[in-house]
């Protein structure tokens, strides 16, 4: 049995290695969009700036530009997940540029969409729809189920997910129970009470499943374990999806 665990847990390791690294630093070295804007870095950051506190005023401006003129990051509490920075399109050119990312793919487009909306007065695209309200009890209520159905009921027309986030996040949670789940499973299986010589004289019954292992537990708990993970995270989508729902910008899925 040593021998399945150990190829099992081989197995989901180098699974998950291919899952995280479109995640990785490597893939965000060419990751971000950006937005050009006419006027000054000045002008501009005052705009953008006034745009980010109407959706929250939990960021911070960070003094490592990496050679824009101004950054900005959101802080742990609020629900976006995001870099910022506004900088000049070139030494001799009048205009600014504005780029933006984020560790989803999907709220990379949707700062764009909304910079374009707000900053450039552009029209959104023609199938662009306003986004509908979310609910936090029906995110949670799914993660009791599976982690995996609450990502994909908030990936669901929100401008938050791309495809690419949605496969990505589901299959790292999917990963975590098999982990942590599947390896509490099989420890418990491999440690379940042996009969001892009396008790096979006596022809007494033993152990018939890995539910009678007192190792048994940890499977409930090794399951909880991605599921307050999912909690967080589905507080946070489900929040940052409501937060731009109510300012009527209209995005395309």
């Amino acid at each position: 049995m040593s021998f399945i665990f150990k190829g099992f847990v081989s197995f989901v390791f180098y699974f998950s290695f291919l899952l995280l690294l479109p995640t990785s630093g490597i893939g965000s070295l060419f990751a971000g969009e950006t937005v050009e804007i006419l006027g000054g870095p000045e002008d501009v950051n005052l705009r953008l700036v006034a745009l980010l506190n109407k959706l929250d005023p939990d960021f911070y401006a960070d003094e490592k530009t990496q050679g824009f003129v101004y950054r900005y990051r959101n802080r742990w509490k609020n629900p976006y997940d995001f870099n910022i920075y506004v900088g000049k399109v070139g030494k001799t050119s009048p205009d600014s540029i504005i780029r933006i990312e984020s560790p989803r793919r999907g709220q990379e487009r949707m700062w764009k969409e909304i910079l374009e909306q707000e900053l450039l007065q552009k029209a959104p695209h023609e199938s662009a729809v306003p986004l509908s309200e979310k609910y936090h009890v029906v995110s949670q209520g799914l993660n009791l189920i599976s982690p995996m159905a609450s990502v994909g009921y908030n990936s669901w027309n929100s401008p938050l997910f791309s495809n690419r986030d949605t496969f990505v996040s589901m299959g790292i949670y999917l990963l975590c129970d098999l982990i942590l789940a599947g390896g509490a499973y099989l420890y418990a299986q491999e440690n379940l009470p042996k009969k001892n010589i009396w008790d096979n004289m006596a022809n007494v019954k033993g152990a018939g499943n890995v539910w009678d292992s007192p190792n048994a537990v940890g499977v409930f708990a090794a399951l909880a374990v991605s599921r307050a993970v999912r909690a967080f995270d589905a507080w946070e989508d489900t929040s940052a999806h409501n937060k731009t729902a109510q300012f009527g910008w209209s995005f395309k899925f």
